[in-house]
């Protein structure tokens, strides 16, 4: 990516998730990301780099579900390289703030931020309710729709952050447009398998 960033984790107002808890009895959950990327906030190295951490931490327990209930090996495949990529991008991260001299600190994040962490992880805990195919293809497309406004997000970052932090940008979003795109390739090899949730309520 929740997204590399609570997602990294983590992305960054978007369709409903889609996935639910079957008869088990879950919750709906509003949508992990938003919030981050559509208000006027203003961009910090400071207020990147501890987003851009948070995210990268949720997305590897993203990729260890998905290779924990994954039922297809495509799901647990897409986990692994989820896990992979998101601990590198974690290291390219701390490797940016010897840079910049700044540590990721959770008092540069906005109400917004921590608002969207708290979803994601809430987010998480409904995805764990599912299981085979349709696990499969709700985790795929929240990863997409994740790493999609994710991907928007670092955009508009760019425009504010310091000449290291846009570095760190253009080498990360290739990454998450990779992880996007295999994530709507792996929805669709589950689509015909998987019963359709229903939407989440915002």
């Amino acid at each position: 990516m929740k997204t590399i960033i609570s997602g990294l984790f983590f992305a960054l107002a978007l369709c409903p998730a889609l996935a639910h808890a079957g008869d088990k009895g879950a919750t709906s959950a509003p949508r992990a990301r938003g919030p981050a990327g559509t208000n006027d906030e203003k961009w910090t190295d400071a207020r990147l780099i501890t987003l851009l951490h948070h995210v990268n931490q949720e997305e590897i327990a993203a990729g260890k579900l998905a290779q924990e209930k994954g039922s297809s090996q495509e799901i647990k495949d897409y986990g692994r390289k989820l896990v992979t990529d998101h601990t590198r991008s974690d290291q390219d991260v701390l490797a940016a703030v010897t840079k910049v001299g700044i540590k990721p600190n959770d008092s540069e994040l906005s109400a917004n931020d921590k608002e969207m962490m708290r979803i994601d992880k809430k987010k998480l805990e409904q995805l764990r309710r599912l299981s085979g195919s349709e696990f499969g293809m709700a985790f795929a497309q929240e990863m997409s729709r994740d790493h999609d406004h994710m991907i928007s997000m670092l955009r508009d970052a760019k425009k504010q952050v310091s000449a290291p932090m846009r570095e760190l940008i253009d080498s990360t979003i290739p990454v998450l447009q990779e992880h996007k795109d295999l994530a709507d390739k792996a929805a669709r090899s589950d689509r015909n398998q998987a019963r359709t949730p229903k939407p989440l309520k915002r």
